[in-house]
């Protein structure tokens, strides 16, 4: 396939609707609206929008991040998402294999979708962890590229479980909470399924230590400006699901050069 520009300009136009898709579905998923049928409309003022409106990066540029209808400021995320989403296809187009590509889309999406609900909500919607998990289940019975064969997938869907279940429960007996939330417990079973049980370790450990860099500097900057201040929470799913999109991208291509 080609990987010339106007391809790689194509590749992100892709990625972007996919980010607008993402976008909605993340929202609509918080509010209990349906994220599947119901057809896109102004949240100010609920008209209805056009075509033109509904185009990645355009919808959002033509009017200056206003809305057509009611001239209101629309919020730079929609924005923001797209183009990261368009990156995120077009790093996985240049760093995977065609047809591994083609099966981790659904995979990349989810990712972003989880991110955004958890960012807003301390939220993963079941049917983004649970269903990526059947989804990644069932790609596995299929011998799809790139999915871990299906004993590799039904040992990483249950480490990950395990894993994170475990940790919580040593936690909550010490500290007599939870400190993980059970969100995160099935996106790592997730995770183990897509990405097998050799990511887990490698994608806890990473993901700990970047909420742990980011919540020290929170908890700095929040006493700086009130000396009682409460310790910063942070929603741990923002942490696993770029790590485990960074393994997705990179991780093949060290362990093949480490061999």
């Amino acid at each position: 396939m080609s990987d010339g520009f106007p391809f790689l300009i194509f590749l992100a136009a892709i990625g972007g609707c996919l980010g607008s898709f993402a976008n909605v579905a993340a929202l609509r998923s918080l509010s209990g609206e349906d994220w599947i049928k119901q057809p896109s409309a102004c949240f100010h003022c609920g008209q209805r929008l056009g075509f033109f409106d509904n185009l990645p990066f355009y919808g959002f540029l033509r009017h200056g991040g206003r809305s057509a209808c009611c001239g209101q400021v629309l919020p730079r995320r929609y924005l923001y998402v797209e183009l990261a989403m368009a990156g995120l296809v077009v790093l996985a187009w240049q760093q995977l294999d065609s047809m591994v590509f083609a099966v981790f889309i659904p995979f990349i999406l989810l990712m972003v979708i989880i991110f955004l609900t958890d960012m807003d909500a301390f939220i993963i919607p079941d049917w983004a962890s649970l269903g990526g998990a059947a989804l990644g289940f069932a790609l596995a019975l299929l011998g799809a590229p790139g999915v871990p064969a299906l004993p590799h997938a039904a040992l990483g869907g249950i480490a990950g479980f395990l894993l994170i279940y475990l940790i919580n429960a040593a936690y909550k007996l010490w500290r007599g909470h939870d400190g993980i939330g059970f969100g995160d417990v099935k996106l790592m079973a997730m995770l183990g399924i897509w990405l097998g049980p050799v990511s887990l370790l490698p994608i806890l450990f990473a993901a700990s230590l970047s909420g742990a860099f980011i919540g020290i500097v929170a908890i700095l900057a929040a006493r700086g400006k009130k000396a009682d201040a409460a310790p910063a929470q942070l929603p741990f799913g923002c942490f696993l699901t770029p790590t485990a999109l960074l393994w997705l991208f990179f991780a093949p291509q060290l362990l093949s050069a480490a061999q």
